[in-house]
């Protein structure tokens, strides 16, 4: 069963996300990529020319990725890139296992009014999704290939997280990486939001089970159900946008596995940003299913096969 990919192509010489597809496509030769290029600036007697002159800088450009043997091009007009990507990804997602796209600069002026490319891609994509923020990452990171997985949400589909983790064991196979697992745990105290004394050792009657201890026993059955090392499990108490990078960081990732809320509204919207603020602080590449993935699309597909 061949695996396809999803590939944005920047207009520049640098691409971050198809050396990671050349990478992909080293250790599974049946890859089938799709280069998606969009042009922005064009006028309606250009189009012609224009898609032939592209044609030809993607068929030249090619030639740098040998390992890439099954391709196709994708060349679309808008002045949106973003939509234009998420739209062909969504009406052609029973088609592809994963997106790659390449992560912006950040901390510019322009981002106060207008959000990267990246951010906007995933919020909007239906596909799971590869941001490459560099493309030496990996000779230059750890080992680690760092799975964050939420454990305090209840009703959260845990065929995300087995999405994830198969995602990050193949990923870790490939690139000569381990796995490790990060649950954080939020600053919320929501017995005494709830007027639930019980869980106060002031107000309550009985000492209670710490929020750590609790995560931490989610974390380790979830380990031990996938053969992961007790010493690759870690818990940090904080905000998830300030405790991932803070690992990653401590621990070198060359990677970081995680998933988005399903919740709708102002949860969902801090949840997305929680991700974007993720990927501005790490080194390494952020893998992301977000709530708009089809899940029954990803039953048979959910990670790479050799």
């Amino acid at each position: 069963m061949s695996y396809k990919v999803l590939v944005l192509i920047k207009p520049t010489e640098e691409q971050p996300a198809l050396v990671r597809a050349a990478e992909f496509a080293r250790f599974m030769p049946d890859l089938e990529v799709v280069l998606f290029r969009v042009i922005r600036e064009f006028s309606e007697n250009q189009v012609e020319a224009l898609n032939e002159s592209a044609e030809r800088e993607l068929q030249t450009m090619m030639q740098q990725y040998p390992s890439i043997t099954h391709y196709k091009t994708h060349i679309v007009f808008s002045p949106d890139v973003a939509d234009a990507f998420c739209q062909y990804a969504a009406e052609q997602a029973e088609h592809f296992d994963l997106a790659i796209v390449s992560a912006n600069r950040r901390n510019t002026l322009k981002d106060l009014f207008v959000s990267p490319l990246d951010s906007q891609i995933m919020r909007q994509i239906p596909l799971p999704l590869l941001v490459v923020k560099d493309a030496n990452a990996p000779q230059r990171l750890s080992r680690t290939i760092l799975l964050a997985i939420d454990f305090e949400e209840t009703n959260h589909d845990k065929f995300v997280d087995e999405v994830l983790f198969t995602a990050a064991n193949i990923f870790a196979q490939h690139f000569n990486g381990e796995v490790h697992v990060l649950n954080c745990v939020p600053p919320v105290h929501r017995g005494l939001m709830g007027a639930n004394t019980s869980e106060s050792i002031i107000l309550g009657n009985n000492k209670p089970i710490k929020r750590t201890d609790v995560h931490a026993m989610g974390l380790y059955d979830f380990a031990e159900a996938h053969n992961i090392p007790k010493e690759h499990c870690h818990i940090a108490e904080g905000r998830v946008d300030e405790m991932i990078p803070r690992v990653c960081s401590k621990l070198e990732a060359r990677m970081v596995c995680m998933g988005t809320s399903s919740k709708n509204g102002i949860l969902s919207a801090i949840d997305q940003s929680a991700s974007e603020l993720v990927l501005e602080q790490i080194k390494g590449d952020l893998f992301i299913v977000n709530r708009l993935v089809k899940f029954n699309n990803l039953e048979n597909k959910a990670a790479p096969k050799e």
